[in-house]
């Protein structure tokens, strides 16, 4: 609708294997590349037949033909897709239906969860790690598929064989990734947009939204809330877990939260 339209990046930096991955999908000359960490040389770079994204590359694995190596998926709108690691070859690609997809693809269990949410469709694709060539519309690549189900801005959360899914609008809808079968749907309350995304540490699950409110869940097949409590600003940020402590950025402060 707006064919000429350009944000800034949001796309985050990857670092694996002591290369950089950069996704850059502009309105010309997109491009997903591979950089030296240290020195910045170029190893490879390949063209991408996309419009402006923002999501954040994923390093999975690769299992296709008997072998075990790395692939750089990417989601996108005209070209969601998986590459090399090595060298930057193609490996599988598929067509979106968000025309303004957000959030990174994650991977468990042998499946990589991609979706997204503008536009005409809001899909939830679980492409098999061994994906190859030209899979839009596979029956066999892509384990199973949701239509109307993907999220907009966060990236879904990953944890054993659940997927945790959180619409902007706070309804957090949870899914089993062998098979697709949704567990429960459950809107978390208040008012205000979620933008960051769900994180999780031992059995408890933390989601945020913009006035700063995070809703502590028990992880798990049926819904239970533990806890909430506020910062007091505006959080558009996702949170960190490192250790003991769980990092939450706010509009004018970054909090540390943890045992004394």
């Amino acid at each position: 609708m707006v064919p000429d339209a350009q944000w800034g990046f949001a796309s985050s930096p990857v670092i694996h294997e002591g290369l950089v991955i950069i996704q850059a999908d502009v309105q010309k000359n997109s491009f997903v590349g591979a950089f030296d960490v240290k020195t910045g040389k170029q190893l490879w770079r390949t063209p991408r037949n996309d419009v402006p994204t923002f999501g954040t590359p994923a390093v999975v694995p690769h299992t296709a033909g008997g072998t075990n190596g790395w692939q750089v998926v990417v989601n996108g709108w005209h070209h969601i897709g998986g590459y090399d690691f090595k060298t930057g070859k193609e490996l599988w690609m598929l067509k979106g239906s968000g025309d303004i997809p957000v959030p990174t693809p994650v991977f468990a269990d042998g499946l990589i969860i991609i979706t997204n949410a503008h536009g005409s469709g809001r899909p939830i694709y679980a492409i098999r790690s061994d994906a190859s060539g030209d899979i839009t519309g596979s029956k066999t690549a892509i384990a199973w598929l949701i239509d109307r189900a993907g999220n907009y801005m966060q990236t879904p959360l990953l944890d054993k064989n659940i997927g945790y899914f959180c619409f902007d609008n706070g309804v957090l809808t949870t899914y089993q990734l062998s098979s697709g079968k949704k567990l429960y749907q459950k809107r978390l309350g208040g008012t205000t947009g979620f933008t960051s995304s769900p994180v999780a540490a031992t059995d408890r699950l933390y989601i945020t939204n913009e006035d700063g409110h995070t809703f502590v869940l028990a992880k798990g097949s049926e819904y239970k809330l533990l806890g909430e409590n506020d910062v007091g600003e505006t959080v558009m940020a996702s949170a960190a877990i490192s250790g003991n402590v769980l990092y939450v950025r706010g509009r004018n402060h970054l909090f540390a939260i943890g045992a004394r």
